[in-house]
């Protein structure tokens, strides 16, 4: 685990170190547009599985949706496919540059709004355990 961490930590620092360089000001728009489309489709995979089981003993309540669609991050294996793009494909560079920005996202700002958002639906270990103790 511990070197699957650092090869992941090694790679998001040299795209990074790479990405710095690049004008992310002229692919804003298709920023904009594949970080919401990003969130749709997490949203559209999770919503309607989850409504299948709203019958059943493997009901997921409301909250726990929100957090795996908020929760969702995305990482190296985005950043690895979008690095896969051959050279000839005219589009390489800004491709690279949206995969990069959508992941960034996922980690500052999902990933960062995580916690406060785990204690304002009460699903911290904190407040779970004090339900138990109060039932």
């Amino acid at each position: 685990e511990y070197a699957a961490f650092l090869a992941n930590s090694c790679l998001f620092l040299l795209i990074g170190s790479h990405e710095a360089h690049q004008p992310i000001a002229l692919v804003s728009g298709a920023l904009l547009v594949g970080i919401g489309l990003t969130l749709i489709g997490r949203a559209a995979a999770v919503y309607p599985l989850a409504a299948m089981f709203r019958g059943s003993a493997l009901r997921l309540p409301t909250t726990y949706q929100h957090v795996l669609v908020w929760g969702g991050l995305r990482g190296a294996v985005g950043l690895a496919l979008a690095l896969a793009v051959p050279d000839t494909v005219a589009e390489q560079g800004p491709i690279v540059v949206v995969t990069f920005g959508v992941v960034a996202f996922s980690i500052f700002a999902q990933g960062l709004t995580m916690p406060p958002l785990l204690r304002r639906w009460r699903l911290t270990d904190a407040n779970l355990d004090n339900e138990e103790r109060q039932a």
